[in-house]
């Protein structure tokens, strides 16, 4: 598909969400970023005291929170509520051209719960410091 038509139909894609009752424009969510990445550290490191004591269900669970928690920073930081994983992807390729295809597949795999607890914790460090790097 070529960049305008993409371009155009993630455009589409944010209209549609904006029309729905899981997007809203919120410029006070800026103020919650930190917030957002504190949470998604402490999931983090709750996941990996979880993957320590053998309990790998509530790791790739916490491992998961702390994925979508950093990615809801930067919905937030762009200034939005968003209350659903497609129009939280939608923001993110709106918003975020160093978020690509290859970072929502792993987004939606730590969602899955997809991945041994290695693959997990560095699936989720990895996306973590890409979220670090745009706020």
């Amino acid at each position: 598909m070529s960049s305008t038509i993409q371009t155009a139909s993630v455009q589409a894609a944010l209209g549609r969400c904006l029309r729905s009752p899981y997007l809203a424009v919120d410029e006070s969510r800026r103020g919650q970023v930190q917030s957002e990445l504190d949470a998604a550290r402490q999931l983090y490191e709750q996941a990996l005291a979880s993957f320590t004591e053998d309990d790998e269900a509530t790791g790739l669970k916490q491992i998961w929170g702390a994925v979508y928690r950093s990615a809801r920073a930067l919905a937030y930081k762009a200034g939005y509520r968003v209350d659903q994983l497609e129009c939280l992807e939608t923001v993110l390729r709106v918003h975020y051209s160093a978020i690509g295809d290859e970072e929502i597949a792993e987004m939606r795999r730590a969602q899955e719960l997809v991945g041994t607890r290695d693959v997990a914790i560095a699936r989720a460090r990895t996306f973590m410091e890409k979220v670090a790097s745009l706020v």
